[in-house]
């Protein structure tokens, strides 16, 4: 049973969307946030479910912020144990 069995009622535009939208979600999942907007832009960019797509977008610019703001934390985290230890070692 092929891939796109189920979707006999898709037009080949809808199908393509729904791969590029899943291609984005498979990224995202494995938080590929940077390449999974590339999918869900190309998604966006044939106008089959705006709304979907953006909404994608959205989640995986939240996910992308929260993950860099985590990034951030580790490294004021990591600087002032850094200088701890210096002035601790003086």
């Amino acid at each position: 049973m092929s891939n796109h069995e189920g979707n006999t009622n898709l037009s080949p535009s809808e199908i393509k969307f729904n791969d590029l939208i899943k291609r984005g979600d498979d990224l995202k999942n494995i938080k590929q946030y940077r390449y999974a907007k590339d999918w869900y832009e190309r998604a966006l960019n044939l106008n089959v479910n705006n709304k979907i797509a953006c909404e994608k977008l959205l989640e995986v610019n939240e996910s992308q912020k929260s993950t860099n703001k985590n990034i951030l934390i580790v490294l004021a985290v990591a600087a002032a144990v850094i200088g701890l230890v210096y002035i601790l070692n003086l």
